[in-house]
């Protein structure tokens, strides 16, 4: 398999004979309003560029994955410049009739396990929230708290899950330890508003390895969005003071890995 982490959650992967574009926020740099944070900042979104033109990130594209409705994971920009006959997977009925609305023409909810080509592709559940005053505040901000994460598995891959949007919780470890993926890519920003965290901080990574310690770990949605509150620097310090440094990958934005 081929990733590319694009910026902050999208992710390219090229995987068996399939090439997913996952999340998509392709905006130019501060063209988007802040979300509430956890320290006050303000800075408009995202924080930084894309590092390569978007003709050469939507190259080869057969489907495109969004976990959830929110900006920073699918946005007007994304709206307009992927073809709208690309397959589209979302997790729940609301998002399907959202990103139809837009143009899009073949939108399809993912179901517990569906086959694309070669590849099964299996919905995770996840918790976007750390408690009830961040639910309610999700709820009333971007008018859905729902989430999910997902699951590849080919013949001729290791398998993969992405956690998506979530915090550490009972779900995603029962998840994990049933499926046993070769490889995570965690959302593992840490971002929050001042209630709460919406998302994986690096304590949460530190479960994860706990629970799969043979599992190759990768860092994704990181400072790209201004209420994120765990920088690249000290993820890797968590993973260097449990040991577990030489399984995580933290890539820059536009890095391709291959796995």
């Amino acid at each position: 398999m081929k990733i590319q982490q694009i910026r902050n959650a999208t992710v390219k992967i090229e995987y068996s004979d399939q090439t997913f574009l996952v999340d998509p926020m392709l905006s130019k740099k501060e063209t988007l309003a802040p979300f509430p944070s956890k320290d006050g900042n303000t800075n408009k979104n995202p924080l930084v560029d894309l590092t390569e033109s978007i003709s050469s990130i939507l190259e080869g594209i057969t489907a495109v994955i969004v976990t959830h409705n929110h900006v920073d994971h699918w946005d007007s920009r994304a709206m307009e410049v992927i073809n709208k006959n690309t397959p589209i997977f979302v997790q729940d009925r609301g998002d399907q009739i959202s990103i139809a609305n837009s143009g899009f023409n073949d939108v399809r909810i993912l179901g517990i396990t569906e086959k694309l080509g070669d590849v099964i592709i299996k919905k995770i559940t996840g918790q976007h929230y750390e408690n009830d005053a961040v639910k309610q505040l999700l709820d009333n901000y971007t008018d859905t708290s729902h989430t999910m994460g997902f699951f590849l598995e080919s013949v001729n891959e290791k398998s993969i899950l992405f956690t998506g949007d979530t915090i550490w919780f009972e779900g995603l470890k029962s998840n994990l330890e049933k499926l046993e993926p070769g490889v995570v890519v965690m959302n593992s920003g840490g971002n929050g508003v001042e209630s709460g965290r919406l998302i994986l901080d690096a304590q949460d990574v530190v479960e994860i390895h706990k629970t799969l310690p043979k599992t190759l770990l990768i860092a994704s949605h990181m400072e790209a969005v201004n209420h994120w509150t765990t920088s690249k620097s000290e993820l890797l310090s968590v993973a260097k003071e449990n040991d577990f440094a030489d399984s995580l990958i933290i890539p820059n934005d536009g890095e391709r890995l291959v796995l």
